[in-house]
């Protein structure tokens, strides 16, 4: 009879240590320390990179607006959204103006949407992160109404507006009500007047919170309003040694920054020239003098030779 051979199992029945298999866990865990921040930040990189590129097409569709309508911008409120449809959000008490950013049951027909037609450009995916949060703070909101985050860009309210018009207080009946003509007509600048393209700012993001002062600022703070429309006011009249505070909206702040220091990040901005740059604002009157004024001479708007800011 044949006898079989048996041979030794060598390390067949021995398994890992617990000393091994702590030095295996620290080891995972350190690699997922230095991994998630490297990942983080490459999702936000990203991001940013998604948004500004977003705000391209707006700088693309600006001068082609301004060629079909006598060298013209939008009107800064209705260039997404038409006034009526504005209008109708509120008076069926769906959607007020200040919380329209995430009322997703209208169609955009405002002025400028021809020229876009695509609604996955009018959100930065990082504005929704902090809007999820956040969400609106308006204190006549339904809870009611949807949350769902659908734009995050506003038009310079000094390009998108007449104001020469607007002073002259000429006014119309619209639906027998008397209002200015400057809003009846949608009266616009003139891309034309522009005398600072590269620096005057046509589109941009903001926050969906408020912002105080930040690293630098005070006494000034940032802004005093979040996003609620369709319109970024850099506030044209200049503080004080009384009320310093001229802040109302103002640029995002949250590209470029860890989330515990939001406040502290950057903002993509689009240009009348159609450059798109990231830029960390400034606060309150000094913004406006550097980035939403469209002409020199703008801050010195008069009536009756009494400046109006």
């Amino acid at each position: 009879m044949k006898q079989t051979k048996w041979f030794p199992r060598v390390g067949c029945d021995k398994g890992f240590t617990l000393v091994e298999l702590l030095v295996v866990i620290s080891v995972i865990a350190l690699l997922l320390g230095i991994m998630i921040p490297v990942l983080s930040a490459a999702r936000g990189k990203a991001q940013t990179i998604v948004c500004a590129s977003n705000l391209r097409n707006y700088g693309l569709a600006l001068p082609m607006y301004a060629q079909d309508n006598s060298n013209k911008s939008p009107f800064m409120v209705s260039w997404l959204y038409s006034q009526a449809t504005i209008q109708k959000g509120v008076t069926d008490r769906k959607c007020p103006k200040e919380c329209r950013w995430h009322y997703d049951k209208d169609v955009p027909d405002g002025s400028l949407w021809p020229y876009l037609k695509n609604k996955n450009v009018n959100l930065c995916p990082t504005y929704r992160s902090y809007a999820l949060v956040s969400k609106c703070g308006y204190s006549g909101h339904s809870k009611a109404t949807p949350f769902n985050p659908i734009y995050s860009y506003a038009m310079n309210w000094h390009l998108g507006f007449d104001w020469v018009s607007y002073l002259g207080g000429q006014k119309v009946s619209v639906d027998g009500q008397l209002t200015s003509i400057t809003w009846a007509y949608e009266l616009t600048t003139k891309i034309s007047i522009v005398n600072r393209p590269a620096q005057c700012f046509s589109f941009t993001e903001e926050n969906p919170w408020v912002t105080g002062q930040r690293i630098g600022d005070a006494p000034k703070w940032y802004s005093h309003v979040a996003l609620n429309d369709n319109a970024l006011w850099l506030n044209a009249n200049a503080g004080s040694s009384t009320f310093p505070n001229d802040a109302t909206d103002n640029f995002a702040t949250y590209h470029n920054v860890t989330g515990s220091r939001k406040n502290e990040g950057k903002a993509n901005v689009a240009f009348v020239d159609g450059h798109v740059s990231t830029v960390k604002g400034l606060a309150g009157y000094d913004a406006y003098m550097e980035y939403g004024r469209p002409y020199s001479g703008h801050n010195k708007i008069r009536v009756n030779g009494t400046p109006i800011w």
